[in-house]
Formats: C-alpha cells, sequence, structure tokens
C-alpha cells in the first residue's frame, strides 16, 4: 500500500501525442497535481483547451522551464526536441520523464550527463513500459530461481506492424533511428531480465521497404549483444514489417526454454517422457498495468527510500547500448560498450 508523508508534485506534459496517456496517469494519481500541458500543433491546441479547462496549455515549453512551481516535466515531444527539453529541465530543477529515447546522439548524450552530474538532486526515468508487463516479470521471475539453468541465448523482436509511421514526424527529421525508438524497448527488456549489461555490441541495418519516405536512416536494425558471462542475446528492430505490432521474445536455457511468440506463449522443459508444455498465464499486452512505471517513479520522488521501476541509472545504461550499436552500424566494428554513471 502507498502511504507517504504526503507531497504533492505540480506536473507539467510536453506533447500531446502518446504524452496525453501520461496526463491521465498524472490526473489519477493522489501526489500529482497537473498545472500545464504545451503542444505545438494548433488544431490540438483548440481540443484541449476545451478538453482541459483548469489546465494551462502553452505552445511553447519554455513556459513550463521557466515556471519555477513546476516539479516534474514529462517529455512525450518528438525525438529532436528531447535533448534540448532534458537539459531545461535539469538546469531549471525539475525532474523528468522522458519518451524514449533520452537523445539522438553521443555528444546529447554527454551533455545531458554534466548537466545532471551538475544537479543531482534531479531525478529521472523513462517510460520503458515493458517492465510493468506481468508474464515478462514471471519469465525474469524463472531466470533467477534457476529455473532455466544456464542462459544460453536469448531471441528478441520488435515487431512495429505500423509502417505508415515512418512517414509522419519522423521522417521530417534529419535523423530517426529504429534502435533509440523502437528496438530500444527490447534492450531494456533483456537488460532488465538479465540484471546485467552486455559488454559489447554488433549491429548491422538497411532501408528496405520505405520507398517513398524520407527516413534517411535504416527502418530495420539488428544488434548482436554479448555479455560477461557468455550470453547471447539478438535483438531486431523492424519498423517496415507485414506483422502485428509486437514484443517477441524467447530465451533458451540449459534446462528450460520460454518462448512468447504471437499465439502462444509457455516454457518447454524436457523429461524422460519427452518435451513438455507449461502454458505462461499471465496476460500480454496488459496496457493497463504500464502507468506503473510512471507511478513507480512519482513514488520515488515523493519518498526518497523508494527505487523506480526505472532508475536514472538505467536510462543511461540502455541509452549506452542504444548509441554503441548505432556507432557499430557507421563503423561496421563490434564496439566495447563504455556505460555513463551518475
Amino acid at each position: 500500500m502507498r502511504k507517504f508523508n504526503k507531497k504533492i508534485l505540480n506536473v507539467s506534459v510536453i506533447g500531446m501525442g502518446i504524452g496525453e496517456k501520461h496526463v491521465q496517469i498524472y490526473l489519477e494519481n493522489i501526489y500529482c497535481n497537473l498545472v500545464s500541458i504545451c503542444e505545438f500543433d494548433i488544431q490540438k491546441l483548440k481540443k484541449l483547451k476545451n478538453k482541459y479547462p483548469e489546465v494551462k496549455i502553452y505552445d511553447n515549453s519554455q513556459h513550463i522551464f521557466n515556471d519555477p512551481n513546476i516539479d516534474l516535466v514529462s517529455i512525450a515531444s518528438y525525438d529532436n526536441y528531447h535533448s534540448e527539453q532534458v537539459i531545461a529541465a535539469i538546469k531549471n530543477n525539475k525532474h523528468v520523464m522522458i519518451e524514449k529515447p533520452l537523445c539522438l546522439n553521443e555528444n546529447e548524450f554527454k551533455r545531458i550527463h554534466r548537466t545532471h552530474i551538475a544537479n543531482k538532486r534531479i531525478n529521472m526515468s523513462s517510460n520503458f513500459v515493458l517492465r510493468s508487463n506481468d508474464r515478462f516479470k514471471k519469465i525474469k521471475k524463472e531466470i533467477h530461481s534457476n529455473d532455466f539453468g544456464d542462459i544460453l541465448f536469448i531471441d528478441c523482436d520488435y515487431l512495429w506492424g505500423r509502417k505508415e509511421k515512418l512517414f509522419g514526424w519522423r521522417a521530417d527529421m534529419d535523423f530517426y533511428s529504429i534502435i533509440l525508438g523502437a528496438a530500444i524497448h527490447m534492450i531494456d527488456l533483456v537488460m532488465w531480465m538479465m540484471q546485467s549489461k552486455p559488454k559489447t555490441v554488433y549491429a548491422a541495418g538497411n532501408k528496405i521497404g520505405m520507398e517513398g519516405s524520407n527516413i534517411n536512416n535504416n527502418c530495420f536494425a539488428i544488434l548482436i549483444l554479448k555479455f560477461n558471462n557468455g550470453v547471447i542475446a539478438k535483438i531486431t528492430g523492424n519498423g517496415s514489417c507485414v506483422h502485428p505490432h509486437f514484443h517477441g521474445i524467447k530465451i533458451f536455457g540449459s534446462k528450460q526454454t520460454a518462448i512468447h511468440d504471437l499465439d502462444d506463449a509457455y516454457f518447454l522443459n524436457k523429461s524422460q517422457s519427452g518435451f513438455k508444455r507449461k502454458m505462461i498465464i499471465e496476460p500480454y499486452p496488459q496496457k493497463e498495468t504500464r502507468k506503473e512505471i510512471i507511478n513507480s517513479f512519482v513514488d520515488s520522488i515523493v519518498n526518497s527510500q523508494l527505487n523506480a521501476l526505472v532508475t536514472q541509472q538505467d536510462v543511461y545504461n540502455v541509452m549506452s547500448v542504444g548509441l554503441a550499436a548505432e556507432k557499430s552500424i557507421k563503423t561496421q566494428k563490434e564496439i566495447n560498450i563504455d556505460y555513463l554513471q551518475l
């Protein structure tokens, strides 16, 4: 049961695409007071003023950063705005919930890190929603109960199944990353399940299937992650595939295998009588639990004894892998991953 010393956080949300889901979570959270919203789309602004009459509506995010009464900012704007908005929030003493990705390149990443180091009292998290799913929690629990024995190989696919989104604002960006914008969820899922950080990454990609789009980077990428204990994980971000939106994962161990695919989810074991399936009954995609990520972040601010489900070090770790993967694609080499620490 959530029981803290009462403290109300004044909250603002930037970007009202996925950001509107953030708004609903903050409106329901007893420790939050939604003060303001920022949206650049003029047509959306008119609707927002009618929908949220008691909330300040801005078309310029600087109003939010300049407001000394704001404690927490949720950033759900287009990817190419994230870096500057995160830095502005930290400099103005506001906790940050950031939609992935945190930023788009190594220079932005280092600037954010330097800014954060200079103001460590600021908490940051990112909306890695797959951690809130009970099916993935179940698989993680069995990994750490040694039900799998030794993990041999992990196979993950981020199947976007929404190719039309690559023809919208993403195509107008100077650089869009299918790794940082999509596969990053699977990078986080693997690291969270394993409770371990890969030491190297090799990545490759292509633009097949994106004829007619202005996307100037890969719409498909494959990553090979190697861990210190010898485990190898393969992760794909597949932006132009014909497939329902899905987060596929298979984990192969010396004693057990887990399969989560489009039709079924089950553990596979072998006995003297042959192979036996044990169905995984925990639900997927279970979107109703995704609010746990933001709510746990709020809890960690209100009560410093608690950790968010996605800690700020988690955000830096996952971004370190994603940016190393982009470097691997450019250099066509396996990259040793350097992790930025707070």
